[in-house]
């Protein structure tokens, strides 16, 4: 039987220099909320759907695995999709 590896974090898709990149995309000011956001995977933040949008962007085969494995974290919109 073959074990199957745990899906990755979402800060194991981001790319180098994310925060810079989120920032800009949501007009967040604060790095280090955004950075929490990340870290913690805090899906009711209203940056998410930006987070879940780069991560999809950087790693596509990546993020359909952490996504299988996390439906509850996925907006309403992306789950009937």
């Amino acid at each position: 039987m073959k074990n199957n590896p745990p899906p990755p974090s979402i800060r194991k898709l981001m790319p180098e220099g994310f925060l810079g990149t989120l920032a800009d995309r949501t007009g967040c000011t604060s790095m280090p909320d955004l950075s929490q956001i990340v870290l913690r995977e805090r899906s009711r933040s209203k940056y998410w759907p930006a987070v879940l949008k780069l991560a999809e962007e950087t790693n596509p085969e990546g993020y359909a695995h952490w996504a299988a494995a996390n439906p509850d974290k996925l907006p309403a919109v992306a789950q009937t999709a």
